[in-house]
């Protein structure tokens, strides 16, 4: 397969589709009442490929990704309907004994703030062995302390030894995803996996994730509210507002024609942005709420091309090619 130079994609011969979640529905509890938060969430991912998932906070780009292995407790949230085929299993299906072989060693993921993920009582080395103990996986201390150098860390003995406490933030995510890819998963969902650390790193992580992807054709899902960093990493982005995914396709095309009003409007903040124009373009208006989602198009009181068919329900998917865009515009006049 092609590789990838540092922030410019080649192309991969990625033909073989590893993941793929359809019209994927997730539910919280919350205060002994259950709110739909995920309303339709779609994704596809081939061996090798970068994907993005894009959209303001309150989207749902976590609860989506995070619902693909369940990383929620029964008793707070539950999948109300779809599929998340992994590898031809369909893991929305699997009881939670049989997902623990799943997590670390097929799928692993990055959180957002490694200071809440890491064991803040367990020393650096202890905590990698562990996960390789979990999956019964032969593990040393050489073992460990290779793959801290491979994500960049120095004085890896030393580190070892330590607690994440007495590390700096850049230094706990290095960890984080030592930890993640210690057993060569198929899989990396990264939360935003920068959004806590350094500006100054932050390009480092992104690099780092890029070289993993490429040595060991490592899929990966990263999240992000950023379209530079979205443009500079991945492959694919899948657009999310309103608990619905609402675009979805090749990241330079999606860049060149949006097909959504929304992603015309992220696009045009993030130029806005980058141009370093005088006054900054911003999006008016504020993203719904679990609470106030109706059975219509969530964007209809932010967007400029609205119709009264807008309202009266939520749009459904249109495919165009590798394209994918949820909007009544694109239902009427294609």
């Amino acid at each position: 397969m092609a590789t990838i130079c540092k922030g410019l994609h080649m192309a991969k011969s990625m033909t073989k589709k590893m993941l793929e979640v359809k019209n994927l529905k997730v539910s919280y509890i919350n205060e002994n009442e259950s709110v739909q938060i995920i309303r339709g969430f779609d994704l596809s991912l081939k061996k090798g490929e970068i994907v993005g998932v894009l959209g303001e906070s309150g989207s749902g780009k976590t609860i989506s990704t995070s619902a693909i292995v369940k990383l929620f407790d029964s008793a707070d949230g539950h999948i109300d309907a779809g599929e998340v085929r992994f590898e031809n299993i369909d893991l929305a299906k699997l009881k939670e004994k049989q997902l623990i072989e799943v997590r670390g060693k097929k799928i692993s993921y990055i959180f957002q703030n490694p200071a809440s993920a890491l064991h803040p009582f367990k020393r650096v080395g202890r905590q990698l062995a562990g996960t390789l103990k979990a999956h019964k996986l032969p593990f040393s201390k050489e073992k460990i302390a290779s793959v801290l150098k491979e994500v960049g860390l120095d004085n890896v003995e030393t580190i070892y030894e330590m607690y994440p406490a007495q590390l700096s933030g850049g230094q706990n995510q290095r960890i984080m995803i030592a930890q993640s890819i210690i057993c060569k998963p198929e899989l990396l969902i990264a939360d935003e996996p920068t959004s806590s650390i350094d500006a100054s790193i932050r390009k480092r992580i992104l690099d780092l994730l890029l070289q993993i992807n490429t040595k060991y054709q490592m899929s990966i899902v990263f999240i992000t509210h950023d379209f530079d960093i979205a443009k500079y990493l991945c492959d694919r982005i899948v657009v999310m507002y309103g608990g619905l995914s609402v675009e979805e396709g090749p990241m330079n095309e999606i860049l060149d024609s949006p097909l959504h009003p929304y992603t015309m409007e992220l696009i045009k903040c993030a130029s806005s942005l980058d141009n370093h124009e005088e006054t900054l373009y911003s999006l008016e208006g504020m993203p719904p709420t679990p609470y106030e989602f109706e059975d219509e198009c969530p964007f209809i009181n932010r967007c400029k091309f609205k119709l009264d068919l807008c309202a009266k329900r939520i749009p459904e998917v249109v495919v165009m090619g590798d394209r994918k865009v949820r909007c009544t515009n694109h239902i009427i006049y294609t």
